[in-house]
């Protein structure tokens, strides 16, 4: 038994250990579900400099730059196609609609001020997507 535990018990000896173990559990909980990104940290200009199948490793050479607006729009330029929609960061996800379409989620594996990693179901395949804040 702690000496924490000890000195809860003896100031309120009704306290049992599975409650004690019970609070332990739900702290770590509320810490370990904390983890969440700023959605003012995603605002501006992404260029994608490193697109990775995590399977095989192969390099996907396709465009897919973002812009991401405080209006909570986004938009997408693929090259010969463009995607526009509303975004927004849920916990350690960024989700987006389209305009007229269904949501997408990808998980943020980083965020900082100048670079964005994602990581991103396509078409079965699990792929990192290394963007730099121009």
């Amino acid at each position: 038994m702690s000496q924490f535990y000890a000195s809860i018990k003896s100031r309120n000896p009704n306290i049992s250990f599975m409650k004690y173990l019970s609070l332990i559990f739900f702290c770590m909980l509320l810490v370990a579900c904390n983890t969440s990104y700023e959605e003012a940290a995603l605002l501006g200009t992404w260029k994608t400099v490193d697109w990775t199948v995590l399977d095989n490793g192969q390099k996907v050479s396709q465009k897919m730059d973002f812009v991401f607006n405080s209006d909570e729009r986004y938009e997408v330029d693929y090259g010969s196609q463009k995607e526009v929609g509303r975004y927004w960061i849920a916990g350690t996800s960024l989700r987006t609609i389209e305009d007229g379409q269904s949501e997408k989620t990808v998980k943020i594996k980083k965020l900082t001020a100048d670079s964005l990693v994602l990581e991103m179901n396509r078409a079965g395949s699990i792929e990192n997507v290394t963007l730099l804040k121009k």
